[in-house]
């Protein structure tokens, strides 16, 4: 057995599962700040009646309790600057985020750029450097956000060029995070679906990595296991508990795997997708997926074994690759099972906007975390592979 001389994993944010739950968080919040700003972008203002009970709560123990619900659209970076400014300007010492990835998102931004004298497109540029931690910050997700709720990072529009930047800070980490089933009581069949689809595209493409934390890859495949077997119940029966409880624990596992093992091409591939055309970023993952996990099959075909396992396939008496190419083929049965989109030709795009999409994915730091390098003419054919 391979050992290993030191394994680094850290997990920061302190993680709370528990059903209508909202009411005592503000209780719960006081030792982390006297005052918080509580965002909720437009977009995701789909649970009023527990929004009220949030910024009830956090008024009732704190000081005070601001709600920014002022943010619209995909935030970009001249609005999180005003957000940033306000949050200041209302001596704001807490963030909490409610609602789903844009939400968080932004206010891991928020966090910080309050704490900050600089603006968010020279943050994300690299003209400044943030000289001070970020503000606390408490993330409830009010659907399935990938395990983004638990990382240290953020990805914002640019409201210059009009594409997403990335951003990472060790202090952007979460405080705390907070997973209630109550809160979701708004998703539909489409949106678990494509959350869940998602989530399971973060989590294999967080493995196929050349170098993987042992522990980041433990969980994750729990997490496959966990998504394999809820996804599918929770796409017919969306309002049940049970199965949500689930995703909700694969994505609390996700997410703590993705603080040591980051996410690679998928994400910039669909991230690039998102800024040329008007695909969802959940879909343009899913639809990116498979080809990616295509590209890499004699890279790593261990990984790709378990991966098959975690997805309930049948991998004795056959061989390492045709075990790989069975984990690539559940990943699209099950894509299909939940009515995914399976081709970039399924929505009204160009083949001439590739090229650009190519351009543009090759451009990240995350093309990095990749155990088979692509240059953009291979970015190029796999995503006319993916048309």
């Amino acid at each position: 057995m391979q050992q290993n001389a030191w394994i680094d994993f850290v997990v920061p944010s302190r993680l709370h599962f528990e059903r209508d739950s909202l009411f005592k968080i503000g209780a719960y919040l006081a030792r982390f700040g006297s005052r918080a700003l509580l965002v909720n972008i437009r977009k995701d203002q789909k649970n009023q009646e527990e929004l009220t009970l949030l910024k009830n709560g956090l008024t009732k123990h704190l000081d005070g309790c601001i709600l920014f619900d002022d943010l619209y659209g995909i935030p970009d970076t001249e609005q999180i600057d005003s957000a940033a400014y306000f949050t200041k300007k209302s001596n704001a010492n807490l963030i909490v985020a409610f609602g789903g990835l844009d939400t968080i998102n932004s206010a891991k931004a928020i966090a910080i750029l309050a704490s900050n004298n600089t603006f968010a497109a020279d943050l994300l540029a690299g003209k400044s450097e943030a000289k001070e931690p970020a503000l606390p910050l408490v993330t409830i997700p009010m659907e399935i956000t990938l395990g983004e709720e638990l990382t240290p990072y953020f990805t914002i529009l640019d409201a210059n060029s009009g594409t997403r930047k990335f951003y990472e800070h060790e202090s952007i980490h979460p405080v705390a995070t907070f997973y209630d089933t109550k809160v979701c009581s708004h998703l539909t069949s489409d949106m678990a679906a494509s959350m869940g689809g998602a989530m399971l595209v973060y989590a294999i493409e967080s493995i196929l990595r050349p170098k993987v934390n042992p522990i980041a890859n433990t969980l994750i495949l729990k997490a496959l296991d966990t998504i394999k077997k809820n996804l599918p119940g929770f796409y017919r029966q969306p309002q049940e508990e049970k199965l949500l409880t689930g995703l909700m624990w694969a994505s609390a596992m996700t997410g703590v795997s993705l603080i040591t093992n980051r996410l690679g091409v998928c994400w910039s591939l669909a991230t690039a997708i998102t800024a040329y055309t008007d695909i969802d970023f959940y879909y343009a993952l899913c639809i990116v997926l498979p080809h990616v996990m295509e590209y890499y099959l004699t890279a790593t075909p261990g990984q790709f074994v378990n991966i098959a396992k975690s997805l309930d396939e049948d991998v004795k008496d056959i061989s390492v690759i045709e075990a790989a190419i069975k984990a690539v083929e559940a990943v699209r049965k099950l894509f299909m099972e939940v009515n995914l989109p399976t081709r970039l030709s399924d929505f009204n795009i160009s083949k001439a906007v590739i090229s650009d999409i190519a351009s543009a994915t090759v451009q990240f730091t995350q093309m990095k975390n990749s155990p088979r390098p692509l240059d953009q003419n291979e970015v190029e054919t796999l995503l006319l592979a993916a048309y």
